[in-house]
């Protein structure tokens, strides 16, 4: 992808982010039905930690739905889920991926933006996307992006950082119950 197609992409995410604004009608975690997740596909560690939250969100009675993005040469571990490259952008900066497409028309309760670095092409379907609440890691970009930001320690470990994640998003419309 060009340095003209990564810009037209962020604009075009900039312009969908105006449009597409979250509803701010953010539901408790025990009322949530509809749960998305968008992460990058780096290693078999982050993986196994993503399954394992959407086993936990399934457990919860949760629908899941999973979107990941893979780097050039990267695996699709099991290919339990659908993926994204960054071929699926036209030249003008408009995600063509089906995949994506179809994720980003879902009314997510909660959707979750699992990546500790910047992904302008899943930044782009958190922004197409009509989610009531965007949740994921702090980052001063983000802030736009995403409704709940959770901050960690890089050092930490993935797998921390997502039970902090899971640990904020329980306490959702509890009222200290």
């Amino acid at each position: 992808m060009t340095a003209i197609n990564k810009s037209l992409l962020q604009k075009r995410t900039e312009r969908l982010l105006t449009e597409n604004q979250s509803t701010g009608n953010t539901l408790s975690y025990k009322d949530a039905r509809n749960i998305g997740i968008l992460f990058t596909q780096t290693d078999r560690g982050k993986y196994q930690a993503i399954r394992k939250m959407a086993k936990q969100f399934k457990n919860d009675g949760k629908r899941v739905e999973v979107l990941c993005y893979l780097e050039k040469g990267g695996e699709n571990y099991d290919f339990l889920y659908d993926y994204i490259t960054s071929k699926d952008i036209n030249m003008w900066g408009k995600m063509q991926a089906p995949a994506a497409i179809k994720f980003a028309k879902i009314n997510f309760d909660y959707l979750y933006y699992l990546d500790l670095e910047e992904n302008i092409y899943l930044e782009n379907v958190l922004a197409m996307s009509k989610a009531s609440c965007r949740i994921g890691f702090y980052k001063q970009h983000n802030q736009g992006l995403l409704d709940l930001m959770v901050q960690v320690s890089v050092k930490s470990g993935f797998e921390t950082a997502i039970d902090q994640i899971m640990f904020y998003t329980m306490k959702l419309g509890s009222n200290g119950d």
